[in-house]
């Protein structure tokens, strides 16, 4: 234990003469899943603000990763602990956004289990999760919020919310936990989204169309990925007051944050038009009783995910949900793989 303090502690005193002041220890933060969609764009958050050291752990080095004087990667694999040594700094925070897709939920909570060992052999200041809205699974009621009860049905929901339980219960009494529940997060990059775009700009019209008719006003529950990085910055840079707490990250407040917006939306913006006749608007209800036919579970199409906790500490969405789908359709078209005039012709099919 002796030897692994020693050993952590020149890590840090290789940043000496690099240009960062080291205030305290706090300023150091590691990041599990700092690759992936979410994690790429909050480093890039990290880095600007410059006032944090980074430690990202990776199973392989890249060595063309660009350098930076205040951002470190860690090689080490989260299913093995022996490999995890040298990732945490004595003090220091922690933001976990890795799991396993291709993994068994089995190996996802030893991944869990052993970021909290090491967590707690490392006497971390704070443990920031990123979990998902996901784990409330099932709900009957139209507005959930932090108090509803977790009702899981999907493997990924019901390991996502083992993940949660064992991060708490670890965290009692050895480091402050906060625990983050996103709703559907989308952005450049992310495959939220990319189904709806491939059905109508692939799809036929009619089919899109008796869809639109069915769907109408179901809830879409997106949230964009620069307001959940927001959040986690936010929470970041708040005091013990949010040690224990879960906060769900949602768009839901936004009118538009419906099927029949975003369609509409997405249709104009990509094939340059929408559907001669207005989609007739079905009850609600006959989507959910389609979706226990097909051997569904019960599915509640005007689910909101109420967010007014976490805004009621002083979170701000830092845009209108409008301006983040525009960036996303941006992208889109940007994209070598994306043709415009293809999609057009596609919807006449």
């Amino acid at each position: 234990m002796q030897q692994i303090a020693l050993k952590m502690t020149k890590t840090l005193s290789d940043y000496e003469g690099s240009g960062v002041q080291e205030k305290t220890r706090n300023s150091v933060i590691a990041i599990t899943g700092a690759h992936g969609f979410i994690g790429k764009r909050l480093v890039e958050k990290f880095l600007e603000r410059g006032d944090v050291l980074i430690r990202s752990l990776v199973r392989c080095s890249n060595a063309h990763s660009r350098k930076y004087h205040n951002f470190t990667e860690i090689q080490g694999d989260l299913t093995k602990s022996e490999t995890l040594s040298d990732f945490l700094l004595p003090g220091c925070s922690v933001i976990n956004l890795a799991y396993g897709f291709e993994s068994t939920p089995a190996e996802n909570i030893r991944m869990t289990e052993n970021l909290i060992e090491i967590c707690k052999t490392n006497q971390v200041k704070r443990f920031i999760h990123c979990s998902t809205a996901a784990v409330f699974g099932v709900q009957p009621a139209d507005i959930v919020n932090e108090e509803s009860i977790c009702n899981p049905k999907t493997e990924y929901g019901l390991t996502k919310l083992l993940i949660e339980q064992k991060l708490q219960d670890g965290a009692r009494g050895h480091f402050e936990f906060i625990n983050l529940r996103p709703t559907s997060v989308f952005g450049p990059g992310g495959v939220a989204l990319s189904k709806l775009i491939s059905d109508i700009t692939k799809r036929s019209m009619v089919l899109n169309y008796l869809r639109s008719c069915l769907f109408n006003k179901r809830r879409f529950n997106l949230v964009s990925v620069e307001t959940l990085i927001a959040a986690i910055l936010f929470i970041f840079d708040k005091g013990k007051e949010v040690d224990g707490q879960t906060y769900i990250v949602s768009e839901d407040d936004e009118s538009i944050n419906d099927f029949e917006f975003i369609e509409k939306y997405f249709l104009q913006e990509l094939c340059g038009k929408y559907y001669y006749l207005p989609p007739l608007k079905l009850p609600l209800n006959i989507l959910s009783v389609m979706m226990i036919v097909y051997g569904k579970e019960f599915y509640n199409p005007r689910i909101i995910y109420d967010s007014s906790k976490i805004r009621k500490i002083g979170f701000q969405v830092p845009r209108p949900l409008i301006s983040s789908l525009a960036e996303y359709i941006q992208w889109k078209k940007n994209q070598s793989s994306f043709n415009p005039a293809k999609a057009h012709e596609d919807t006449e099919r």
